[in-house]
C-alpha cells in the first residue's frame, strides 16, 4: 500500500516530465517575442499551480482546470487511480474531450518513451488538437499517461489551449503553467483517503535522517536548475506580502540585479529556495 501511495505521486510527475519536449524556451523562434506573462502561486486543497494575474481556477481531487479572463485560453489536469476496464492514451483524451470541448480533433500524435510503473509500464503519448471554442478556432495540446495491469489503469493528463491567432505565442509560455500543477496532499487527491493505509513508523536515527535531508536538498537544488532552464521561468516571492511567483527570465533588470515585483515595481522579489 505504501508503495501504491508513492506511485500516485510519481505518476503526475511521469506525466509532466514529458512537457518540455512541448516548446521550451530554448527553442523559441526569433519571430516571436518573448513578452511571456508573469505567473502567480496558488495553493489549492490538494494541488499547487501558477498561473496569470486574473486567471480562474477549479479545483477538485482529480485534477485543475485554470482560465484565462475570457474562457478560451486554459489549462486543464485530470488524475485518475485504480479504475477498472481497458484503456489506452489516445481513448481517455477522447472521453475526455467528450466533456471539454466536443468539436476538437486529434491532428496528430507522437508516442513518447514508456516509463516503469507499477502495474505495467507508463504509455506517454503526446496529441495536436483542432477545434472551436467560444466562436473561436483553438489549437490544443496533451500529454496522457496511462498504466495499466490487472483489470485496472491509472492516468494522468494535462492540456493547454489557446487561440490560433496567439497559439504560436501562447505555446512559449503554457507549458510551463501545465507543469506547474503538482500534487501537494497525496493522502486525499484521487481519493486516497477513502482506503486506509499502513503508517510507516521507521527507526528513529537523526543522523540518516539528516543525511537523507541533505541528499534530498541537493537533488532538488538540480531539478529546479534543470526546470528552469528548460521553461525560461524562476519562481520568486514577494518578502512582504508572501505572494509567489513565475518570472520569465526576460523579465529580469540589469540594472537593478533582479526582478521587480509586478505590483511594486520599485521593489525587488526573493528567489525561493528548492521545493517551494
Amino acid at each position: 500500500m505504501e508503495r501504491k501511495l508513492v506511485g500516485l505521486c510519481l505518476l503526475w510527475g511521469i506525466a509532466l516530465a514529458a512537457f518540455p519536449s512541448f516548446t521550451p524556451a530554448a527553442e523559441a523562434t526569433a519571430t516571436v517575442a518573448l513578452d511571456r506573462p508573469p505567473l502567480e502561486i496558488r495553493q489549492g486543497r490538494y494541488f499547487r499551480w501558477a498561473s496569470p494575474q486574473g486567471w480562474k481556477a477549479k479545483e477538485t481531487t482529480n485534477g485543475v482546470d485554470l482560465f484565462s479572463p475570457d474562457g478560451i485560453t486554459f489549462v486543464s489536469s485530470a488524475l485518475l487511480h485504480g479504475s477498472f476496464g481497458h484503456m489506452t492514451p489516445r481513448d481517455f483524451l477522447v472521453m475526455t474531450m467528450r466533456q471539454v470541448n466536443p468539436s476538437a480533433r486529434i491532428s496528430g500524435s507522437t508516442a513518447l518513451p514508456s516509463q516503469p510503473g507499477i502495474w505495467g509500464p507508463w504509455q506517454l503519448e503526446d496529441f495536436d488538437l483542432a477545434g472551436v471554442h467560444k466562436g473561436s478556432p483553438v489549437h490544443m495540446h496533451a500529454t496522457v499517461g496511462l498504466s495499466a495491469g490487472y483489470g485496472r489503469y491509472s492516468v494522468a493528463m494535462s492540456l493547454y489551449q489557446a487561440p490560433v491567432t496567439s497559439w504560436q505565442h501562447d505555446k512559449l509560455w503554457l507549458p510551463t503553467v501545465a507543469q506547474s500543477i503538482v500534487v501537494t496532499n497525496a493522502r486525499q487527491v484521487a481519493g486516497q483517503d477513502s482506503v486506509m493505509l499502513p503508517r510507516n513508523n521507521p527507526l528513529d536515527n537523526s543522523g540518516l535522517i539528516e543525511s537523507w535531508r541533505q541528499k534530498g536538498l541537493s537533488e532538488d537544488r538540480i531539478s529546479q536548475g534543470r526546470r528552469e532552464g528548460t521553461m525560461g521561468y524562476t519562481r520568486l516571492e514577494d518578502p512582504d506580502t508572501g505572494q509567489r511567483y513565475e518570472m520569465p527570465f526576460e523579465a529580469y533588470d540589469g540594472g537593478v540585479g533582479g526582478y521587480r515585483n509586478p505590483t511594486r515595481p520599485t521593489e525587488l522579489l526573493r528567489k525561493l529556495p528548492p521545493g517551494y
